[in-house]
């Protein structure tokens, strides 16, 4: 490479500069040419692709409207749709294509039948059923058996009308009609990008711009058409390219481009000296604040950092330093060990830490060492070093950064203390208290009440183990049998992050066995008050019951001489006499069943879970009932109750409680007119329970709330039980009662059993 004389070594960017437009002049006059005829035909290739695209979405949108009316036609035809249903989806087709003016469907006589718009506010606008290019369009889709496009219909605005057959078996019987209106067809499916790059125009038969209507197409500009499907009918959509430039116009934009690009090349070459100068100037002041800066951020530390160097003397120490130790930077820079911080009681320890450092034998989390300020006091210290290595790569000694751990030493100390009084009030508890690893299970911690009450194996890790519980989730409580030593615990769980910061489970269990002792004595006296209860209330029925039996009684005694009178004619009536032993014997079985349902009722016995229907619970207390509800002049209406769910629980306890209720309602009305007098039983289902309710005509009342409390009664020769045992009995059954004060006046009350979970209190009491 030869050398350029001295005058010329600065000129190099200005020769670059003179090149650059040669060669741009030379690629310009060929490029100028060429760009025009491959613009051109780029733009017409475009333009075909774009016109064509827009086409199929038109298409691909009209198919799909299609597709909506033929299913209501579809559905019209099977009887499947009603007017308002139609008027109900044909308005959100018409919300959702606003270009859909109306949708209706007519008869095969060309009667409107509905859809929307009304017919009363029936826009002018809207093409008229009357219409011929409706008519011709009607005619068609009947005789072809599918969806036809009418031709275009001049309103006020151009529309085409979409006719949709509908036939039952092969009967044409009517059609539904969907009105586009053109111009908001095209204004909503033509995309921005499309108007903006294109003129398009709708182009009818006879060559005239349906739309735009003042549309002309301008010579020498590059055009497409195709055909406007599905409506067809000779429709055609053209394109014309906007603002289509020539090519001179093209040569001059480029030739203009490349000479300001060459002028921005001679500018640039002329500022590259300058910009070379400037650089390596703010290099230096960069290096400079570099250094500076660093500088000041080993002086602003509070960590100390020194030096030593190859032959163990200090050659660098900072300000954070200084401060630790009380003495001066120049006061220490050039010592040798034994150093003046050194305490003298570890001059030993600090000299082996020391050497270690020097050997780089230092560990990588630090060395713990002590040393001693000028003023004699001592602080501990955590030390880490390493080697030192300059710029160049060469060993310079040891670097080495401290920090005073005095106060976190003794923030330790006290947290160790905190915990050391946390766990004396952990093992004080009376409550169980442990701690597991909620992935292996394993136990990390128990107290002295969970040592106590539960006698773990070597190799046991859980310790729910003695409990044999289903693992808990967070924040849930449940109770427990341990069968091991035959009490119940309460268990409460709580997800917690372990010292070591793994998930862990923190489980107490109190023993909860005397409260389980005295809500089992509880549950005792409520059987034995139930028991009590139905004592009493059929003693407040013995006269009406002895009614009762004294009918099916007198019966058989009727039926008895009747049938001795048939015996002794001659000859004996033998199949009258039959029919009236038949009789017999269904009154007796009548006074059995009275006499069953009874001993039922009465009986005291355990509690148990059958499978029970609601049909069959009511029918005891309705039977029973029935001569007090004739005294009383009351209706007992039950309500169709078939097709409900069975369900467990103990069936005589709940039949208590429906007689209860309903023998309270019969006596709220004894004050009403014998009119009135009417209670309702209903049941079905809701929101996954069973509810049965009771509904009198009576006053009702103004405190609900009260009404359970024990002893509580608004009759005067009542115990003020019926209504607390009721409602202990639902909730042994899970379920509960209620009372409410319906608007139409009386008192219902209300029972709600689950279906999901039957499972009754009693039943796990006795397990």
């Amino acid at each position: 490479m030869r050398i350029l004389p001295q005058r010329y070594r600065g000129q190099w960017p200005w020769v670059l500069a003179y090149l650059a437009i040669g060669l741009t002049l030379v690629v310009l006059l060929g490029y100028a040419a060429y760009d025009a005829r491959q613009i051109r035909q780029i733009r017409a290739s475009t333009l075909a692709q774009d016109l064509l695209w827009q086409e199929q979405a038109i298409r691909l949108h009209l198919q799909t409207n299609q597709n909506v009316i033929e299913n209501l036609a579809y559905s019209l035809a099977a009887d499947a749709i009603r007017p308002a249903d139609f008027a109900a989806r044909a308005d959100a087709l018409m919300k959702a294509n606003p270009e859909i003016a109306a949708v209706e469907y007519i008869s095969r006589e060309g009667k409107r039948l509905g859809g929307l718009p009304v017919y009363s506010a029936r826009p002018n606008s809207l093409t008229p059923l009357n219409d011929p290019g409706l008519i011709d369009a009607l005619d068609g889709a009947a005789s072809l058996g599918r969806p036809v496009y009418s031709a275009v219909i001049y309103r006020s605005t151009p529309q085409v009308v979409l006719v949709v057959p509908y036939f039952r078996t092969t009967v044409y019987e009517g059609a539904v009609l969907a009105s586009y209106e053109l111009p908001q067809l095209m204004q909503l499916q033509v995309p921005w990008w499309m108007v903006q790059r294109y003129d398009l125009a709708l182009i009818d038969p006879s060559g005239q711009a349906l739309l735009p209507a003042d549309y002309v197409a301008a010579p020498g500009r590059l055009s497409k058409e195709v055909a406007f499907e599905p409506p067809g009918n000779g429709l055609k959509l053209r394109a014309s390219i906007r603002g289509d430039s020539s090519p001179a116009s093209r040569q001059i934009g480029l030739l203009i481009a490349s000479v300001l690009l060459l002028l921005a090349l001679l500018v640039w070459a002329l500022m590259q000296v300058k910009k070379r100068m400037a650089e390596r100037q703010r290099a230096e002041e960069a290096l400079r604040d570099e250094i500076g800066f660093r500088a000041a951020m080993e002086d602003s530390l509070t960590t100390g950092l020194l030096a030593i160097g190859r032959d163990g003397e200090l050659i660098y120490v900072n300000p954070g330093f200084c401060q630790l130790v009380g003495w001066r930077a120049d006061e220490l820079i050039g010592l040798q060990p034994p150093l003046p911080f050194w305490p003298p009681e570890r001059l030993s320890h600090c000299a082996s830490a020391f050497q270690s450092i020097r050997m780089g034998n230092a560990p990588s989390g630090g060395l713990q060492l002590r040393f001693m300020r000028r003023d004699g006091e001592r602080f501990d210290v955590r030390l880490y070093a390493s080697r030192l290595v300059d710029g160049r790569g060469e060993h310079r000694g040891w670097m080495a950064s401290l920090y005073d751990t005095t106060e976190i030493r003794r923030e330790r100390e006290a947290l160790a203390t905190s915990r050391m009084q946390l766990r004396t009030v952990l093992e004080g508890l009376d409550a169980s208290v442990s701690v597991t690893d909620a992935r292996t299970g394993a136990l990390l911690y128990r107290n002295r009440g969970h040592a106590n009450r539960f006698s773990l194996q070597a190799d046991a890790e859980c310790c729910l183990v003695p409990l044999g519980a289903q693992p808990l989730h967070d924040g849930q409580g449940e109770e427990h049998f341990d069968v091991i030593s035959g009490r119940w615990f309460a268990v409460q769980r709580r997800a917690l992050d372990w010292v070591d910061g793994r998930p862990v489970w923190l489980e107490i269990a109190a023993d909860i066995t005397a409260r389980r002792q005295a809500a089992e004595e509880a549950r005792s006296r409520d059987e034995r008050l139930q028991h009590t209860a139905r004592l009493v209330s059929m003693g407040e029925m013995a006269s009406s019951l002895a009614h009762e039996l004294n009918q099916p009684l007198a019966a058989i005694a009727g039926y008895a001489a009747a049938g001795d009178s048939l015996l002794e004619i001659e000859p004996p009536a033998l199949k009258r006499a039959r029919e009236t032993l038949g009789k017999i014997g269904d009154q007796a079985a009548r006074a059995g069943q009275i006499i069953r349902g009874i001993r039922n009722f009465v009986a005291k016995r355990a509690p148990r879970e059958d499978e029970c229907r609601i049909d069959a619970l009511l029918a005891v207390p309705v039977e029973l009932l029935a001569p007090l509800a004739r005294k009383a002049q009351v209706k007992i209406v039950v309500e169709p109750l078939a097709g409900l769910p069975s369900f467990r629980g103990d069936g005589v306890m709940l039949e208590q409680v429906l007689f209860n209720l309903m023998k309270n309602g019969i006596e709220a009305m004894a004050a009403l007119p014998p009119a009135p007098r009417r209670l309702t039983v209903r049941a079905g289902v809701v929101d996954g329970g069973l509810e049965v309710s009771v509904t009198d005509q009576g006053a009702g009342f103004s405190s609900p709330d009260s009404l359970f409390q024990p002893f509580f009664s608004t009759k005067p020769d009542g115990m003020g039980m019926g209504l607390n045992i009721c409602r202990s009995v639902m909730e042994q059954h899970r379920g509960h009662l209620r009372v409410e004060n319906p608007p139409e006046g009386g008192c219902r009350f209300v029972c709600r059993l689950p279906l999901s979970d039957t499972k009754t209190d009693m039943t796990e009491e006795k397990a």
